[in-house]
């Protein structure tokens, strides 16, 4: 009898080991059945936590247009559309408060998308959330970088993920870290344009100017525009300050102004013409 037990009980742990899957499996499974057939990632492999098809594309196209600098008009009309088909997907609740200038506002939007994520369906989506929450929320950056990296080692070829990773090292002051996680995400995406960008504000942060030049261009040439992303624009205006090209961040900047009020009322991109002015003027006066 002892025998037979045995026996049964050795098939039983084999057909149990043969049966479970990993997280990865379980999610690949779920957005096999709820995203639609034709669905264009863009390059981007995270998973959508939504049962409805229109949302998985929606998203993506969401993704998309942050890493490509797409147009603000149409970000926040397909962001509404995700939270009239489906409120409760945390990241497209997230995603919602990009252009939320308040930021406290914005941290409503995080805590409100952490708290639907505790009742989410994919480990991935409650692990970028904790971490999205840790970073902006609670400003526990090692926190964060435990939770992204959770989501790398699940998707270890999603340049967003890998991308986060970089920003929560970025927030921890590991510049050498976050550019690494830059970088990698441009060896996924090779025309990803906010990698090079912030692969340009890490070589910044080391005071490597002439290096942050070059990847700032980079990311221009692959899309990086001032007039769909501000803080793209007082970054880029600092860069041309910093390398000596005094006439060229004026004239920049006086185009930035054109874009609408919250260009023309940033306090960076005034000091940075302001400091400009003073140089090229000083260096006019001198000749």
């Amino acid at each position: 009898m002892f025998k037979h037990l045995s026996v049964f009980l050795l098939i039983v742990s084999f057909s149990s080991c043969q049966s479970q899957k990993t997280e990865r499996e379980i999610e690949d499974e779920f957005v096999k059945k709820y995203a639609p057939s034709n669905l264009n990632t863009h390059g981007f492999t995270l998973p959508v936590d939504s049962k409805i098809p229109e949302v998985h594309q929606l998203f993506n196209d969401l993704s998309k247009n942050f890493y490509f600098y797409g147009d603000k008009d149409e970000f926040e009309k397909k962001a509404a559309k995700i939270i009239e088909l489906d409120p409760n997907y945390p990241s497209g609740v997230l995603m919602s408060g990009f252009y939320v200038q308040d930021p406290e506002e914005y941290k409503k939007l995080v805590t409100k998308s952490y708290t639907l994520s505790k009742k989410t369906t994919l480990k991935s989506e409650r692990d970028i959330m904790q971490a999205e929450y840790s970073l902006l929320v609670e400003e526990n950056y090692p926190k964060a970088q435990k939770y992204f990296q959770k989501v790398v080692d699940m998707y270890p070829k999603s340049a967003a993920a890998i991308w986060s990773l970089g920003m929560a090292y970025y927030y921890n002051n590991e510049y050498d870290k976050a550019l690494e996680c830059y970088k990698k995400s441009t060896e996924l995406i090779p025309n990803l344009p906010k990698g090079y960008e912030f692969m340009s504000v890490m070589y910044y942060q080391k005071k490597e100017y002439k290096k942050a030049l070059e990847y700032l261009e980079k990311a221009k040439k692959y899309g990086a525009n001032t007039k769909n992303d501000i803080y793209f624009a007082e970054y880029e205006h600092i860069v041309y300050y910093k390398n000596g090209f005094y006439d060229k961040t004026m004239k920049s900047i006086e185009k930035a102004y054109a874009y609408g009020k919250y260009f023309k009322n940033s306090e960076s991109l005034k000091k940075t013409y302001q400091a400009a002015k003073k140089k090229f003027d000083s260096i006019q006066s001198s000749k």
